[in-house]
């Protein structure tokens, strides 16, 4: 029996104004900026490494049982702050969700998405869902693509959209969409709208501007096999990613089988990693599944 994919996980890079510092005991240690931030991380099962550096933390994250939490200052924390990485500006605001407007895992991604968007002269257009803060949306439009930006928060759009103009791309070529993924979709295919590339991040679960539900395990294969029909006949890639711990690569493979029964070319999935050159351990921290219409995949940052 042939592999329909190929495995291969990725580490994403540190850089000045992110470092992963260590990660042990269910939680995660990282800077942002000037700022040491200390989050849960259910996967990090084993004990930490650089004791020394979680005595730096400036604030911590304990999320509460019935959902959300709160953030409990060591050091006075601003309430945002702006850290740039990968010449994009990027505003990091704690939530009482945990979360800060970035998802650093994802950067193993970039390079990987400007390649594709440049390999050819012709217009690239986009269609990114669940698009959040937009650093991935950003990434894209620096590279000529023209993009529809897909987010069901308004302030989380508005966020996306002052990244923009903080990363000098406000003139870009980017629809900024406060919509339902799923209904979005729908009309697309009714107006005959077509893109050359998908890029999509669901959550397990969220809510529509309307107060739409979103179940990942419910909705997403019906999701995707919409994406499929808005593709064009010379689609670019399709890049799927997840943070559902039910989810792994063969399953999120699996359900990119659709794009190469029709177009061919080839699929690799795998685990994104953060990691650092000072500690052994690696933060497994959500999975991927990307296809591509030919088998020149291209070369990231590899650990496996």
């Amino acid at each position: 029996m042939t592999e329909s994919f190929r495995t291969m996980d990725l580490i994403a890079n540190n850089g000045p104004d992110y470092e992963f510092v260590d990660a042990g005991d269910g939680r995660r240690l990282e800077r942002f900026g000037p700022h040491v931030l200390d989050r849960p991380a259910p996967a990090a099962l084993w004990g930490r490494e650089r004791r020394d550096e979680w005595a730096q933390v400036d604030a911590m994250f304990e999320r509460r049982r019935e959902g959300g939490g709160r953030w409990k200052n060591r050091r006075k924390l601003p309430g945002s702050w702006r850290i740039a990485v990968d010449r994009l500006s990027l505003l990091i605001k704690p939530t009482g969700f945990g979360h800060i407007g970035f998802f650093p895992e994802h950067a193993c991604h970039w390079d990987w998405c400007r390649e594709r968007i440049k390999a050819s002269p012709a217009p690239c257009r986009i269609l990114h869902l669940f698009a959040y803060t937009g650093a991935m949306t950003l990434v894209a439009a620096s590279a000529g693509a023209q993009l529809a930006h897909v987010e069901a928060v308004k302030d989380v759009n508005a966020w996306a959209r002052d990244n923009a103009r903080a990363s000098g791309l406000q003139a870009a070529s980017i629809r900024w969409l406060t919509d339902d993924a799923a209904k979005f979709v729908a009309r697309e295919l009714r107006r005959g709208n077509r893109y050359d590339a998908i890029v999509l991040d669901p959550p397990s679960y969220g809510r529509g501007p309307k107060g739409e539900k979103w179940v990942l395990e419910r909705d997403l294969c019906s999701l995707l096999q919409q994406t499929l029909g808005l593709m064009t006949e010379t689609p670019r890639f399709v890049l799927f990613t997840a943070h559902n711990p039910g989810f792994s690569p063969p399953l999120m493979a699996n359900m990119l089988l659709p794009w190469q029964t029709r177009f061919g070319g080839a699929i690799e999935a795998g685990t994104m990693l953060l990691g650092n050159p000072a500690c052994a351990c690696v933060l497994p921290s959500g999975f991927y599944a990307r296809w591509t219409p030919n088998t020149a995949l291209g070369n990231a940052a590899t650990k496996s």
